[in-house]
């Protein structure tokens, strides 16, 4: 009777804390499809995201289904030195307020140590994105701002995310169909913009028992956020979902693998199997595909990969020259890891664009910081810190070319 007593009392105390700490502890966003532009938060609505460990954040989407602060008139955006940030989760940052995100910390820096340039700052972000898919809202949002800079943040899932076939491994959905703008090959070996598919929903690969990675979370708050809380903590360190989650992967590339216009992907001396083996063991699916691109290789998978990525470097070049923009790429601070092979083919084709790339993971390490302090202690995106770096990079970066913005 004792020991149930004092552990009714751990869990009250466990309880109680957690209510003043973290105010709720199911996620909660509202998702609507725009036409030729694809999945966005609904406008205005409000977004409530944490990971029942470190962080419970909620946040509101702008007018344009972005989280990020309004975007400023065009008139003020056009009188001013204007840097428009586009990339995925890094950027739309569910994990910190907008007013952490380090866009917003570089406006504030910037009107104090660089005041004459009037810098303001926009930005794009929308997790499991691509630079491909990320085209359109420059085309339909950014451009409208007249930015003087553009900043591609990279992260690297990227390789995987501008890739069609990577995107149905990891997701589940069909690659004609996908749910984003995508590219495909076209007759000649050139390639072509997809748009989006409004009904991307009807086409997920068979075999799939796993909720829609698409669907809108209901805004339930569990009971009990200590036993949720607690749950999350275990879940954290078992490998149960990234198992199931591996299987599924596996058996969606096996069906991919048996479409004809698929089997040039794969080397004739493996399987479709061997070849999901190799580089995405169970754990922590997007670290795994980052894998395949940290040594080079002349496998069909990667080198598609790297031709897609090519592909959305050039029509972001192309944009930012008709426009009379600068373009940069803020390299996320993971690319450092396995041995520096992801920045290392970065570099290569940025290099060959003549794209400046800022390095995130160098600036943190000339702080006397490492990797991990940039991120959450259970989620690998940005923490305060590493936001706090991200902005102060870009200010490093923007304090050496500061012709930009005459």
């Amino acid at each position: 009777m004792l020991l149930i007593a004092v552990l009714a009392l751990i869990g009250l105390a466990g309880e109680v804390w957690l209510r003043l700490k973290g105010p709720f502890m199911a996620v909660q966003h509202q998702d609507v499809f725009v036409a030729d532009v694809g999945p966005l938060l609904r406008p205005h609505t409000e977004v409530r995201w944490t990971n029942r460990v470190d962080f419970w954040t909620v946040s509101r989407a702008n007018s344009l289904g972005f989280l990020d602060r309004e975007p400023p008139s065009p008139a003020r955006a056009a009188e001013s030195c204007h840097i428009a940030v586009i990339g995925d989760s890094f950027v739309e940052a569910r994990e910190v307020p907008i007013s952490e995100k380090f866009q917003v910390r570089l406006e504030e820096m910037a009107a104090r140590e660089l005041p004459a340039l009037d810098v303001t700052t926009s930005a794009f972000g929308r997790r499991r994105t691509g630079q491909i898919n990320q085209l359109v809202w420059y085309d339909e949002y950014a451009r409208h701002l007249h930015p003087r800079l553009i900043v591609l943040v990279f992260v690297p899932n990227d390789f995987g995310n501008n890739f069609p076939f990577w995107q149905s491994v990891a997701d589940g959905i069909d690659p004609e169909h996908l749910p984003y703008v995508s590219a495909e090959r076209t007759e000649d070996g050139g390639f072509r913009l997809r748009p989006p598919d409004p009904d991307y929903r009807r086409f997920r690969l068979s075999d799939s028992s796993l909720p829609s990675l698409w669907t809108t979370p209901t805004p339930v708050t569990p009971p009990s956020l200590f036993r949720s809380w607690l749950n999350a903590r275990i879940v954290s360190r078992t490998d149960a979902r990234d198992n199931h989650l591996y299987a599924q992967r596996l058996r969606w590339l096996e069906l991919l693998s048996q479409r004809p216009t698929r089997a040039p992907l794969f080397d004739e001396r493996q399987s479709a199997s061997k070849t999901l083996r190799r580089i995405l063991v169970p754990r922590a699916t997007n670290r795994q595909v980052s894998l395949l691109f940290a040594e080079e290789n002349d496998g069909p998978l990667y080198t598609e990969a790297l031709a897609f990525t090519a592909f959305a470097l050039d029509e972001f070049k192309k944009r930012a020259e008709r426009d009379g923009a600068a373009l940069a790429i803020l390299a996320q601070h993971a690319a450092h890891r396995h041995g520096g092979g992801v920045l290392a083919r970065l570099n290569e084709l940025a290099a060959k664009r003549r794209i400046p790339v800022v390095d995130h993971g160098d600036f943190i390490n000339r702080q006397g910081a490492e990797l991990r302090d940039a991120e959450w202690a259970h989620d690998r995106h940005w923490n305060l810190a590493g936001h706090r770096w991200a902005a102060e990079a870009l200010l490093e970066y923007l304090k050496q070319n500061q012709e930009l913005c005459e």
